[in-house]
């Protein structure tokens, strides 16, 4: 039991320190980053050096080949950065800096993560633990957010963004940036809105907490994206999970939710005077766009790193297929998903990275499936899951998963869908 107990409370440590560890930006520049990721990656490889049996211990063949199926693809990156770094010095111009190596920690790091999560979560206790710790870290973040938003305390939300994120009432404490706090809170948003359907009426005073915190940010791209998901992709998954073939009928979770679906949506038109005047930089560039037709700094700026990224490879298929490597002293900050894994790695790191999405998303759906609307970890699954989808959509303005705190986020619901997969359907009692 004392194990089950380290076990349980340093997974704890992991997530709370991974979001709420000051990264003293302001002051030490990106070591910040090096300090809080380099110091979980240290914990992680000193359990796993502590727990080696535990954590590689499958119970069968369908456990192992799930799990390294996950870890093959995770782990490619570490042969395919040296591999594009060498192209991108060779063939694509690219001169490697010093901070082009600190990336290359980066595929060890998200293997560490996945195979703990896994391991944790082989314990079917533990999904109840996950929910309580969600509930606990979107306070947190949510408190953070507030103190940012009504400045009481400056000091505190100097330790983790930038003074322009302050000035500006653009919310981003705990993370660095504003559209990384509006990409955590649109997970948020999703999991209360589900827990609001199937279990309690109660959420929808957090779904509308977990709303208002995403908007704060003004991150345009992630609210276009949640606008898509939620409006879009949610009712015909929803209407896919609850619709009986069979007998031509809507189960009353799903008509609850198409009413549900109506009044956010009347409530979206009747705050769009209040968002229009007062969130001026989050709906500007939409009134732009369909004045004049402007797309805005921030898109051309996406779409010229993608031209370039596309002359490049054009010219080369070794680039093409491979990318150029970290490449820092070229593209620096790079605003996509797309831009940075066609860039960085090709062809290959696009179609590795987004097979693992899927193939989580497949698993999710069994899972959802296999368990039923009536499970106790229903709203979960399918809030995890609905935001998987969504990822490409909210993903077009930056590369989300590879930031600072929400990648062990990532990662870590990532080893959980894996983990319940085996569990729930895999596994044979």
């Amino acid at each position: 039991m004392n194990k089950v107990f380290n076990t349980d409370s340093f997974f704890a440590f992991l997530l709370f320190f991974s979001i709420s560890m000051p990264s003293f930006s302001n002051s030490i520049g990106n070591a910040g980053v090096i300090l809080v990721n380099g110091l979980i990656l240290f914990l992680l490889f000193f359990y796993f050096f502590l727990k080696y049996n535990y954590l590689l211990k499958f119970e069968d063949s369908l456990d192992k080949r799930n799990a390294l199926n996950y870890i093959y693809f995770i782990s490619f990156f570490v042969f395919l950065m040296p591999l594009s770094t060498a192209i991108g010095v060779f063939w694509g111009g690219v001169s490697v800096i010093e901070r082009d190596f600190y990336e290359f920690y980066r595929p060890v790091f998200y293997s560490l993560i996945f195979i703990f999560s896994y391991s944790f979560f082989s314990k079917n206790y533990r999904v109840l633990l996950l929910e309580k710790y969600l509930f606990y870290l979107f306070v947190i973040i949510v408190l953070f957010g507030l103190n940012h938003f009504f400045r009481m305390f400056d000091s505190i939300s100097e330790l983790y963004t930038k003074p322009k994120n302050i000035s500006t009432l653009r919310v981003s404490t705990p993370f660095v940036n504003p559209y990384d706090y509006a990409f955590v809170m649109s997970f948020f948003a999703y999991y209360f809105f589900f827990k609001l359907m199937y279990e309690r009426l109660y959420y929808i005073i957090l779904f509308v907490v977990a709303v208002f915190m995403l908007i704060l940010p003004q991150s345009r791209s992630v609210a276009i994206g949640f606008l898509v998901g939620f409006f879009f992709i949610v009712p015909i998954v929803l209407t896919y999970l609850g619709f009986t073939l069979k007998t031509a009928r809507l189960n009353k979770k799903l008509l609850f939710y198409y009413f549900l679906l109506f009044f956010v949506f009347v409530s979206f038109l009747l705050s769009l005077p209040y968002l229009l005047e007062d969130f001026k930089y989050l709906t500007g560039q939409f009134v732009r766009l369909l004045e004049n037709g402007s797309v805005g700094n921030s898109a051309n700026l996406r779409m010229n790193q993608f031209l370039f990224a596309l002359g490049k490879a054009e010219n080369n298929p070794f680039i093409l297929f491979f990318g150029n490597g970290p490449a820092k002293n070229e593209m620096e900050y790079v605003e996509s998903i797309y831009n940075y894994l066609f860039y960085r790695y090709g062809i290959a790191g696009v179609l590795f990275y987004f097979f693992i999405l899927v193939v989580a998303i497949i698993q999710g759906f069994k899972i959802l499936k296999k368990i039923g609307q009536n499970s106790k970890n229903y709203a979960l699954f399918l809030g995890v899951i609905l935001w998987f989808i969504t990822i490409p959509f909210l993903s077009i303005g930056n590369n989300f998963t590879e930031q600072f705190r929400i990648s062990f986020f990532y990662y870590t619901l990532l080893g959980f869908v894996a983990s319940s997969y085996y569990q729930i359907v895999l596994k044979k009692i």
